[in-house]
């Protein structure tokens, strides 16, 4: 379970977050929605443990976040190797992140994430050669391949067309489904329907934490994008009072975790030696081993 208790985030004088309290359970996909400025991307920075909030604290299953188990984080742009094939950036992210498991494991575990994000027949094609959409799968497999229980992904649907975007929120409400945690940052209204939470950020305050459906009502609006026009009704911190004055908080807050809708992956046990992690001149080795490699079967 992620949970943010009285979140705040002050640079000199002025406040970026204020008062973020938050509690997801395993198996759900929240959408993290507001306007440009709201926060978005410094929640996500600390809910990740890369920026220390000025008040308030992150935890994950009760423990702090600094140590949690692996966490994956897709930012909005694709940190990807465009003239490796599929295989080839996943072979190399695994010997980095599995290293203490056997190649043929850790082959075993490639397969596994690209079928799950629907890869399987582009595994030796050039990432320069996949779409936007494939391109976007192969940095969700990247992280899928140390099992995180915690998934955090950054405007994941920027720049796709509306049934692409359908289809990745699909994909993500699958992965939750398997008993992760998965939180998306998105302008996309179209598939909020999709996610189990909606969470809504006004300069830097939670205006709704709740059902998606229960946000249409809340708000008095028939389309997620309506939203947005009735934001200005109310300053920020009148919308944060009424909500968490609400009994829809109190009702929400109190909700049971949901049911796993699929199986989660089982995690790989270590088959070699225990290795200390990998120094900087093994992790170059590996890498001129990759070039090496990739430079033979160049066509």
């Amino acid at each position: 379970m992620l949970e943010a208790r009285g979140l705040g985030v002050q640079i000199g004088s002025t406040t970026i977050l204020q008062e973020i309290s938050l509690r997801l359970h395993p198996g759900e996909l929240c959408a993290l929605i507001g306007p440009s400025g709201a926060g978005k991307s410094t929640l996500i920075k600390v809910l990740l443990g890369l920026r220390s909030p000025s008040e308030g604290t992150v935890t994950v299953s009760g423990g702090p976040i600094s140590s949690a188990g692996p966490v994956g984080y897709v930012p909005q742009d694709d940190a990807l190797h465009h003239s490796l094939t599929v295989r080839q950036a996943l072979t190399f992210s695994a010997r980095l992140r599995l290293h203490t498991v056997d190649p043929a494991g850790q082959g075993a575990r490639i397969d596994a994430v690209c079928e799950q994000v629907g890869l399987g027949e582009r595994l030796d094609v050039r990432i320069r050669s996949l779409s936007g959409g494939q391109r976007k799968r192969v940095s969700v497999a990247l992280e899928l391949l140390s099992q995180p229980d915690l998934l955090i992904l950054d405007e994941p649907t920027s720049g796709l067309d509306p049934g692409l975007e359908a289809k990745m929120m699909g994909l993500f409400a699958d992965v939750a489904g398997g008993g992760r945690v998965v939180m998306v940052a998105t302008h996309a209204m179209q598939s909020l329907s999709r996610c189990d939470v909606l969470a809504v950020l006004v300069r830097g305050r939670l205006a709704w934490l709740g059902r998606p459906a229960d946000a249409l009502r809340w708000f008095e609006v028939d389309r997620f994008a309506g939203i947005f026009d009735q934001l200005p009704r109310h300053a920020p911190p009148v919308w944060a009072r009424r909500w968490m004055g609400s009994q829809e908080c109190r009702t929400f807050a109190g909700r049971p975790p949901p049911p796993v809708r699929g199986a989660a992956p089982e995690r790989l046990a270590d088959t070699s030696t225990p290795q200390p992690p990998a120094t900087a001149p093994d992790l170059k080795a590996q890498l001129e081993a990759l070039k090496a490699e990739y430079a033979r079967k160049k066509p």
